[in-house]
């Protein structure tokens, strides 16, 4: 554990960046909660202080076991003391500070530790994704009044997106911003219906892996005299997806005749973030009683580019454990230890750009071909790994 003071930050360097404005960029982490906002008031600044650090530290776990395990599993998770979350939790920033005698005001950042968030679960037996996903890309388009909008500024479901908080997600997410090249690329006619051609050419000309369309559309319900959104999910996969009748609980008309319809767009947005993190989760999700070994051959040109697999392997929480057995100066064969199945971990080595395949000898006598099908599944199979360029 870090020591804590308050008023003091400790520094986190790998988990932000600037972009070319110099605006702050937060890194999304598995393990990192970002942004929780506490506003405490007690009979003095310290017990104010000490409150907001412990809610903001129950939160951040109630945040982290949402993005990691899967919602049928949430109820099986124990009730944990305050003392017990301190336990697991690593690090912590806080920035924004303000306080008086009663009052403190703070926003937090909540680092956990990776193996006793590990140990924690597998006692309990409770699957878990840990692997973050690429990200995708999404155009949000809007259906409300009678008129059907896509890239203009009064896209009010686009800037509830932008204002949304997804650095806490397990899928992170890129709001595709206006621009006349996108305009000419795709209409919001278009995109309502769902031309998977068109949004598989959209993708390929921006270099975009994942895209989606999040079609909203705002509802007046006269019985019960609110609005509420059906949410239409297209991917450029074919997939499509359908929420209905979302709402906010205890929302009603104002005197205007409109709803709070920012409140409605987050609870939109929230389905949205958990339909795609679901869909990663099943994935890459870590069963406690499966785990594989694995005899990896890392092909590479230079030793920059072995150093630069080296890292990224680091980096790839599945790897539970690597060791290297023979080097030469363009191969490296690794003993590789490594949670959940095979392919789970070439999924998880694809996020970084790496790529796995199976070495398999090129056989041209049938009898030998029939050897390959028929030998024991038991049997360590040999792989290559390299360095996508």
């Amino acid at each position: 554990m870090f020591l804590m003071s308050f008023g003091t930050a400790f520094p986190w360097a790998d988990d932000r960046t600037d972009d070319i404005s110099g605006t702050q960029i937060l890194i999304p982490k598995i393990y990192t909660i970002y942004n929780i906002s506490m506003d405490e008031t007690a009979a003095t600044s310290r017990r104010a202080s000490l409150a907001a650090l412990r809610k903001a530290e129950r939160i951040a776990l109630d945040k982290l076991f949402r993005k990691i395990i899967r919602e049928e599993d949430q109820a099986r998770l124990p009730e944990l003391s305050p003392g017990q979350i301190t336990e697991i939790v690593s690090g912590i920033e806080i920035a924004n500070e303000k306080s008086s005698h009663v009052r403190y005001m703070a926003d937090f950042t909540v680092h956990f530790s990776r193996a006793k968030i590990y140990n924690f679960l597998s006692v309990l037996q409770i699957p878990f994704a840990e692997t973050l996903s690429n990200g995708v890309s999404i155009l949000t388009l809007l259906e409300k009044d009678g008129a059907t909008i896509l890239w203009e500024k009064n896209n009010d479901w686009r800037k509830a997106w932008e204002a949304y908080d997804t650095v806490n997600n397990l899928v992170p997410v890129r709001i595709i911003a206006p621009s006349l090249a996108h305009r000419m690329a795709i209409t919001a006619w278009q995109a309502k219906n769902g031309d998977i051609s068109l949004l598989q050419k959209f993708a390929e000309q921006k270099n975009i892996r994942h895209l989606y369309v999040m079609n909203a559309r705002v509802i007046y319900d006269f019985s019960h005299n609110k609005n509420m959104i059906e949410l239409v999910i297209i991917g450029n996969d074919g997939n499509k997806t359908v929420h209905k009748n979302i709402v906010v609980e205890g929302a009603t008309v104002t005197e205007t005749g409109r709803d709070e319809l920012s409140e409605l767009y987050n609870e939109a947005i929230k389905k949205a973030t958990y339909w795609l993190d679901n869909r990663w989760k099943e994935k890459v999700m870590i069963h406690f009683d499966s785990s594989s070994h694995l005899t990896v051959d890392i092909h590479f040109n230079q030793s920059e580019d072995w150093f630069e697999i080296k890292k990224r392997l680091e980096n790839i929480s599945l790897i539970r454990n690597m060791v290297i057995k023979r080097m030469t100066t363009h191969k490296a064969m690794v003993e590789m230890e490594h949670s959940g199945d095979v392919e789970q971990i070439t999924l998880a080595l694809d996020q970084k750009d790496l790529e796995l395949v199976r070495d398999e000898p090129a056989l041209t006598d049938p009898a030998d071909n029939m050897k390959i099908q028929n030998r024991d599944p038991s049997v360590r199979h040999s792989w290559i790994l390299t360095l996508k360029k």
